[in-house]
């Protein structure tokens, strides 16, 4: 059976898998994810993109096959915090 957390919103019981609260339509009801720097809870998320920076480097020091760099990390999550700008990866602990 699913962990029982509170709704980050309501308070009621719901799973902390819950796509969402059953009581007051909350996404995501049971993720409480704060930021680290300023322990606001509104947070949007992202995936990283192409580093046109590293592709610059990578071509610098490697040539034409030092544009693939750019492409490092581009499919990694990142959490934005609204409240203070403040950038971060999840740890996964905290998603589920």
């Amino acid at each position: 059976m699913a962990e029982l957390v509170s709704c980050k919103t309501c308070s009621k019981q719901v799973s902390k898998t819950a796509p969402t609260c059953p009581h007051c339509g909350e996404n995501a009801p049971g993720l409480h994810i704060k930021c680290p720097n300023c322990s606001s809870m509104n947070i949007s998320s992202g995936q990283k993109g192409f580093g046109l920076g590293k592709a610059a480097l990578g071509a610098v020091l490697l040539g034409p096959v030092g544009l693939l760099g750019g492409m490092l990390g581009r499919k990694r999550i990142e959490l934005i915090c609204q409240a203070c700008g403040h950038k971060w990866k999840p740890d996964p602990k905290e998603l589920f």
